[in-house]
């Protein structure tokens, strides 16, 4: 687990199920009775009960990244689970959404900032304490790479096909304004 963020709970991928019981839930949809299989993960929240859940995951590629992430919220976590990201209430499993960015090919923690930045194929999704802070237009066509994050930008390149070269681009990450990238027509 990455806990570059403050966080009021523990978290530990397992690698099946123990034998001793605890609520489980299933996401997405946090529900009860069952779901796909995914990544298991038991929660310990410092206000309420420990839990289980079963993070699906994602079908659109197998290159998505997978990870436990405490978010800028210091009560909630993030799951990625090979691209498809659940953002849960620790003490509170009900409590979810789904990440906005699907499929997760990259996931990078700005601490300076105080958000969380989702990449997919080609635009990125910044999350705060307070939920989604910012989305980029359309960055790239397609298979964008992050190349540096600093506190105050995130740097990537891409392959242009109308230009036929590699074209980078700029994201502000106070803002999610940005320089380069295509120029849709």
């Amino acid at each position: 687990m990455n806990t570059t963020f403050p966080h009021s709970y523990e978290c530990e991928r397992l690698p099946e199920t123990p034998t001793a019981t605890l609520p489980h839930y299933y996401y997405p949809g946090a529900s009860t009775k069952g779901g796909r299989d995914g990544i298991l993960v038991e929660i310990r929240p410092e206000r309420g009960h420990a839990w289980r859940g079963t993070f699906a995951f994602g079908q659109l590629t197998p290159n998505g990244v997978s990870g436990i992430f405490a978010m800028p919220d210091p009560g909630r976590f993030c799951v990625v689970s090979r691209g498809e990201g659940y953002i849960v209430d620790a003490a509170t499993p009900g409590d979810w959404e789904a990440v906005r960015a699907k499929p997760i090919i990259d996931v990078r923690l700005v601490p300076t900032q105080g958000i969380i930045v989702f990449a997919n194929f080609t635009e990125l999704v910044a999350y705060g304490s307070a939920g989604i802070k910012w989305r980029t237009k359309r960055l790239t066509w397609d298979s964008l790479k992050i190349t540096d994050v600093s506190d105050a930008f995130i740097k990537g390149e891409f392959w242009d096909i109308r230009s036929e070269a590699t074209a980078c681009f700029t994201v502000d990450l106070a803002t999610g304004a940005h320089l380069g990238g295509i120029k849709e027509i």
